[in-house]
């Protein structure tokens, strides 16, 4: 059997079932072409899709990493100056507990004063000028000590 006959066997293509059934085929694999290629350009365009969108990310992960840089820098900065002023406030502790000894001790000796025979005795404190007369002297608590003009008197 030829070609022809077994074209001839499935009759006519226009008049023959075999005609028809080749007909649907050949429009299949048309269609079916079409639907791959629409497929294909789908899938090439969600490729295109996934590619951009991983170079945006690369970008913010760049910028993310940026800041984080610089935020850890700023934090170490803050936690040094952090340290220094904890020493310094450390320091400036200790120097004030030892100018309040220094004070008191100093409040102390000068409650106490030699006398000429080598006794101690207690004095009193010191008043708000700093005098120790007008504790010693309550009497001239106020007065001056410019002289008064005396105007009563004149003849």
């Amino acid at each position: 059997m030829s070609s022809a006959e077994i074209r001839g066997a499935g009759m006519n293509e226009n008049n023959s079932p075999g005609g028809a059934i080749d007909e649907r085929k050949r429009k299949r694999m048309i269609s079916n072409r079409e639907s791959a290629r629409r497929s294909r350009m789908r899938k090439q365009q969600h490729l295109d899709d996934l590619i951009k969108r991983r170079s945006e990310l690369e970008k913010q992960r760049i910028e993310i990493k940026r800041r984080i840089d610089v935020y850890q820098k700023l934090w170490e900065a803050t936690v040094s100056e952090n340290n220094a002023l904890e020493a310094l406030k450390a320091e400036m502790i200790k120097e004030l507990e030892s100018s309040k000894s220094r004070v008191s001790d100093f409040r102390a000796m000068e409650r106490f004063e030699t006398n000429f025979s080598g006794n101690r005795m207690l004095m009193p404190l010191m008043d708000v000028t700093g005098s120790r007369d007008s504790v010693l002297q309550p009497w001239q608590i106020g007065l001056s000590s410019q002289p008064i003009a005396a105007t009563m008197f004149q003849f």
